[in-house]
Parts: C-alpha cells; structure tokens; sequence
C-alpha cells in the first residue's frame, strides 16, 4: 500500500526523512562507540540489507568473511585485492570473500576466496595472513537460517562465538532489561566493576555522586545495548520537539532506509542522596525527579511513536529501598504504559558483599 508516494512494509513507520536518513548513515551517529562495537553492526546491517537487496539465490552458497582490517592484504601474491567503494549500497556480491574492512563499512576491499572446507578457511585468516587477532565475522548462508558468526578475539580463538540471526532481533522490554540487568552486574554494580574513566562516585566513602553520573551511564547502557543489539541503532541526546530522550532503539527498513521501527524509548534518572560536592538531595527531590522522568518517557514515546517506553532510574542512594522510589508514580505510569524499573548501585564493595550475604540468608 502506498501513501503520498512512500511504500509502507507492514509495522514500519514513516519518521522524519532527514533524520532517519542520518540515522541509517553509519559514519558519524556511532564515532563515540569502540571500533569493534561499529564494526560488528556495520556488518550485520549490511547483511540484512543485502539479503533483502538480492533474495536467496544471487549471491553463491558460500561462506563470506569480514576482517577489522582497513589494509587489505592477500594470501595469493598473484591476486590483488579489489575494491568496493559503495559496499553500503548493497548491490556488490558479498558470499565467497574476504573482505579487509574500517570500523564503518562503507567501503571494502576483497579478494575471492576458492572453495575449502572450514578449517582451510580459518588457516587462511590466522596462518596465511597472521590475522587471528582482529575482530572479525563469517557470514555463512549455507545453514537453513543464514547465520552471522561473531568472533570479537578474532579466528585465533574460534571458540568464542557468537552467533546472530540476521532476520530477526528481539527489541522487546524484557529482552532490553535482560541486557541493562548483564551491564549493570558487569560494569555498574560497584566501584570497581565501574571502568576508571566512567567512575559514577566523586567519592563514595562520602557517597558523593559524580555530576555527570547519568551521562556516564547512559554510556555504559549505550554501548551495551548496541554491542547486543547489532541489527538496531541505539541514540541518545537527540534534541526532539518535546525536548530532549536519553537513549533511543530504533531499527530501520533495509530497503528503505527512510523509514524506521521505533521500539523503544528510555529515559535514565540517577537518584542521589549527595551530589557531587555534598548537596543533599531531599525526598522530595527524588520524587519529583521520578515523576518527571515518567513524564517525559511518555511524550517522547509519543512524539517518536515508539512501540514501548521505561523509566530506568539508577539509584546511588544510602540506602536500597527496591521499587519504592516508585510507589508514587505507580498510576501515573500505568495510565501512560510507562514501566519502570530500578537498579542499586552500591558505594562500596563491602556493601555489595553484605548485602548478597544477606539475600543468601533469607
């Protein structure tokens, strides 16, 4: 069905042409994020969009193998790598080559790979080009769901695997808050989980909090989501009409880039007892900071026509009172199909320590 001359494919939304548009640009929206994290995505997007560009039967049933490696090198002296410079269009043939690549795929050079088994393969990458080390993927259409093989360590370690369907990604609420839950316990939790340019605590011992707490862990949840999420574009800061969101999912056509599936909105609050130079923050203060953070996670939701919002609150408070901090926006965010969720982070490991002895005394 056709409106105004766009084409509309089943739950995809129409959004703003110029916006969408930059976000399905790769060069730019992620320069932030480590260069494994944009590589990874820039691939899968470009997979995805292949498939669809070319259907099942173009492109031969064999594997396709992506290198971290802007300087193509070969394995055949006799053969020098080709270039594609307009790889992000998706028309060049992908299956049956190495690919040297930049953190964002728009160009690539190759070389054609001849038939061989696996291991040969594999040899080729860490024996022949000493190339075991870079982050890399395999494309491998061969298996009845085509699959995308993730190795971050690169083929030196083909034990640590990945595996990525590229016809499919789950966005929903659940599955977003199992990812924040693997963050959190992994880089927020305490202090020392926290990497050193992303401490959250001015001074913990005081529970002083960082002034730039919430964009640290927008950071933190940022890169994450995007590491797992591959096939997705997760932004944040992007000023809008109703102001200004924390962190955007969003997952655009790959046959039309200007259109674009919002899944979800998130706005991040972090609750405070002391600020950075030991202001206390009252009661009230917190309440009306979660209030607020409710609101403005339905209208932006509803401005951007996101399938689902949260409200992620993060709190750095003395004491863990679980979800109480929400006990007074309980209707509020159930009229506005808002959910809400909390996390404690802990001043000190000590802390940590007591209360999971606790939990297991219960």
């Amino acid at each position: 069905m056709s409106e105004g001359g766009t084409t509309k494919l089943g739950p995809w939304a129409d959004d703003d042409f110029v916006g969408t548009v930059l976000a399905a640009s790769a060069a730019g929206v992620d320069s932030d994020l480590p260069d494994e994290i944009r590589f990874m995505g820039g691939v899968a997007k470009l997979i995805r969009t292949r498939i669809a560009e070319a259907g099942d039967d173009t492109d031969p049933a064999r594997p396709a193998v992506f290198l971290l490696e802007p300087t193509a090198r070969t394995h055949r002296p006799d053969i020098a790598p080709k270039r594609a410079p307009m790889l992000d269009n998706a028309l060049t043939a992908i299956n049956g080559r190495l690919w040297f690549m930049s953190p964002v795929p728009v160009v690539g050079s190759y070389v054609e790979l001849e038939d061989c088994d696996d291991d040969k393969l594999f040899r080729i990458v860490t024996d022949e080009l000493q190339l075991g080390d870079v982050p890399a993927a395999i494309f491998d259409p061969r298996t009845a769901i085509p699959q995308l093989r993730l190795y971050r360590n690169g083929l030196g370690d083909p034990g640590t695997c990945e595996i990525l369907r590229v016809d499919f990604v789950d966005v929903s609420l659940p599955r977003v808050f199992e990812i924040i839950n693997r963050i959190y316990e992994t880089g927020l939790v305490t202090p020392t989980a926290q990497e050193q340019a992303g401490k959250l605590w001015e001074n913990d011992e005081k529970h002083w909090v960082a002034q730039d707490a919430e964009l640290k862990v927008q950071l933190y949840l940022r890169m994450g989501l995007q590491g797992a999420l591959l096939l997705c574009h997760v932004r944040s800061e992007e000023d809008i009409v109703s102001g200004r969101y924390d962190i955007a999912i969003m997952e655009v056509d790959p046959l039309d880039r200007s259109c674009a599936r919002w899944h979800a909105i998130l706005e991040l609050k972090v609750l405070r007892t002391f600020g950075s130079r030991g202001g206390s923050y009252s009661d009230q203060d917190t309440r009306d900071r979660v209030e607020s953070g409710v609101r403005q996670a339905a209208s932006y939701r509803n401005e951007k026509g996101a399938l689902a919002a949260a409200l992620c609150c993060f709190d750095m408070r003395h004491e863990n009172t679980g979800e109480e901090c929400f006990s007074h926006v309980v209707d509020l965010a159930d009229a506005h199909q808002v959910v809400l969720r909390t996390w404690f982070i802990y001043a000190t490991c000590e802390q940590y320590r007591e209360a999971i002895i606790s939990s297991t005394e219960l």
